[in-house]
């Protein structure tokens, strides 16, 4: 494996990010939730496109520490907004390793954690 110098170091200071788990009719389940904080990425011309060719606008790209255990199955909840995880990617070569996730804007939500910042 080639060394990849400089190393990309990236932050989490952004917000707060709450993740849940959905059923199987995309509702929120309450009690399961994971806090991170993250970091605006920008959304790229490739992403963006491949993303409209399949009828998925993206409104927010964030990363946060790596959890392995993301996928599409669960809802993001930022500043009381509900996005749905489009696409989660691994990237274990930066420093710390990252989860990226695609997220595009469902509505409001009005749970007892709307103080997610």
């Amino acid at each position: 494996m080639k060394i990849k110098t400089p190393i990309e170091f990236l932050t989490f200071n952004d917000g707060i990010v709450a993740i849940y788990e959905t059923d199987e009719d995309d509702v929120i389940i309450r009690n399961a939730v994971k806090k991170f904080k993250y970091g605006n990425r920008t959304v790229g011309v490739k992403r963006y496109y491949a993303a409209r060719q399949s009828d998925i606008k993206l409104d927010l790209v964030i990363h946060i520490h790596r959890d392995l255990e993301l996928n599409t199955q669960h809802a993001a909840v930022i500043k009381n907004t509900r996005y749905k995880i489009e696409q989660v990617q691994q990237l274990p070569d930066t420093n710390p390793p990252v989860t990226v996730l695609s997220l595009s804007q469902r509505g409001l939500y009005k749970g007892k954690e709307d103080g997610v910042s």
